[in-house]
């Protein structure tokens, strides 16, 4: 069975996401992986993404998104159950101090096996390291999603979200790179 790779399409005025960019790139080089571009809006991605994981049954879901924040690649250890949003996404909402859903736990983990994949990553020379901050925006809000969807349903696949740099920041093909490991390393375990 494959593993479905997301991405963020643009938002905030740019033409570009760097996640998109590597995933472009990454689809070039592992033609079998499922791919989706996702937009940028809180109640389409989700939807999206759910209906993604019910049509293919991944063997493993990795969600890329970008942050100007870092220069690092960020694996996030934890979703937090908060819409806090800091634009608005491309429908135009914003969200204020509100949970992502009502009655779910306050947070929830990534279930990829995040030690591995630093320490491999930092062999092969990414600029990499653990976050447990993955903001308040879309990025949190597919990935505690994500989280909340296969715990309900039963799912029990690895699963988790991956920031990116900026492409000013981190080349396109390395970044492709390093998620062509991360998907190597799931592929083995």
């Amino acid at each position: 069975m494959p593993i479905l790779v997301t991405a963020f399409g643009p938002f905030g005025g740019r033409v570009e996401n760097a996640s998109s960019l590597a995933l472009r790139e990454l689809r070039r080089t592992m033609p079998e992986i499922r791919t989706r571009i996702l937009p940028v809006d809180a109640v389409q991605a989700p939807a999206r993404l759910r209906q993604a994981i019910q049509r293919i049954r991944p063997t493993a879901v990795i969600m890329l998104g970008e942050s100007g924040k870092t220069k690092k690649i960020q694996l996030e250890q934890t979703a937090w159950n908060s819409k806090d949003f800091f634009i608005p996404d491309i429908a135009g909402r914003i969200y204020k101090s509100i949970p992502v859903r009502r009655g779910a736990a306050e947070c929830t983990h990534s279930t990829l096996p995040l030690e591995k994949i630093l320490s491999e990553l930092l062999k092969k020379n990414h600029s990499v390291a653990m976050s447990e901050n993955p903001g308040r925006y879309l990025c949190n809000q597919l990935f505690f999603c994500a989280m909340d969807f296969l715990s309900t349903n039963g799912l029990d696949i690895p699963a988790g979200f991956i920031h990116l740099p900026l492409e000013k920041d981190l080349a396109t093909c390395r970044a492709a790179d390093a998620i062509a490991e991360v998907i190597r390393i799931l592929k083995n375990a």
